[in-house]
């Protein structure tokens, strides 16, 4: 197993960070220069070799790190938050890259993070663990459409799920506020039953003619979506549009959550109903 991380020797070239266990456990010379070119290759560092750390950005020297554990030839990688130090823009570009680099191995990588843009766009599995207790497992998809809890449920997706307190009647969720909203599959003799309602931001529809009252606070245009902040069944909530949203603080939009998408929790132990 590797433990990746980020420090590099300031007084040595890229190549000799790469080639530094290599060099302990006294392999060949041949077999280090066979094994820093081959990583460096796969890495993009080739013309790099022969700098020094505080000549590399922190992309490169963050690939460098990688090519050092590379070179072991490991059974597992084990990344530990590799991004965190690194801006916005690097850090979408070395999450495409270490899963490229992934897909190129096919060595079993562990990475932990608490971005979970990372986990979604990185895992294959994805393990949520909250106060040392694992709460789910499963495919970044299976988690985002069928989340176990209320902690797994607002912790996949950004912007979070948002949770309106009520109660189900008559196969409808009846908010505390008394706002009827609609529920595809209640579970039966349910009926009173206190429940947690889910809906994601993007399930949120625009509705004009049959939509329910949303009381606009703040509107967020990103280009191609608009986030709205708004007061909706008693509850502060946020949805996420593909259409323009032409609507100032204080005024109402119309919208209704799609029921086929729509999540229920126990108010009690939070576990998906």
């Amino acid at each position: 197993m590797v433990f990746q991380n980020y420090a590099l020797y300031p007084h040595m070239t890229v190549a000799d960070n790469m080639a530094f266990s290599m060099k302990l456990r006294k392999a060949s010379k041949t077999e280090i220069e066979e094994r820093v070119g081959k990583a460096a290759q796969i890495l993009g560092l080739t013309k790099l070799l022969d700098r020094y750390p505080r000549q590399l950005s922190g992309g490169q020297r963050q690939r460098v790190a990688m090519g050092r554990a590379i070179v072991r030839d490991p059974q597992v990688f084990l990344f530990d938050e590799p991004l965190s130090n690194l801006d916005a823009k690097l850090r979408v570009q070395m999450r495409t890259e270490i899963k490229q680099l992934h897909q190129r191995l096919k060595t079993t990588t562990v990475y932990v993070t608490h971005d979970q843009i990372e986990a979604m766009t990185m895992a294959d599995k994805i393990v949520v663990m909250h106060d040392g207790i694992v709460e789910q497992i499963g495919a970044p998809l299976e988690l985002y459409d069928r989340p176990a809890n209320l902690f797994v449920a607002g912790f996949i997706g950004s912007p979070s799920m948002n949770f309106l307190k009520g109660r189900l009647q008559g196969g409808r969720f009846i908010s505390e506020n008394g706002t009827s909203l609609p529920v595809a599959n209640a579970p039966a003799a349910s009926d009173g039953k206190p429940v947690i309602y889910g809906v994601r931001p993007e399930h949120f529809i625009l509705d004009e003619a049959n939509g329910l009252p949303a009381e606009v606070a703040v509107v967020e245009p990103t280009g191609s979506e608009t986030q709205v902040f708004a007061k909706f069944g008693g509850a502060d909530v946020v949805g996420v549009f593909r259409e323009r949203v032409d609507a100032q603080p204080g005024q109402q939009i119309r919208v209704t959550p799609d029921p086929r998408l729509v999540h229920l929790f126990d108010e009690q132990t939070g576990k998906r109903l």
